[in-house]
């Protein structure tokens, strides 16, 4: 039970924070003036996609 718990307000703390990652994605570029090969939005997409499911999986369990 706490590991659904956990997980999902993970997840919800990375959806609530994905505006600054595209504010930052405005400010650097795209990441571009950073290095970075991707841009934050789409790590913290990926990052809420792969939360998502570990809320489903641990849901399940």
């Amino acid at each position: 039970m706490f590991d659904f718990i956990s997980r999902t307000l993970s997840t919800a703390f990375d959806v609530a924070t994905l505006p600054v990652a595209a504010a930052a994605d405005v400010v650097t570029l795209g990441g571009a003036l950073m290095d970075r090969s991707e841009p934050y939005t789409a790590t913290k997409v990926k990052r809420v996609a792969r939360g998502v499911g570990d809320v489903t999986k641990a849901l399940v369990e």
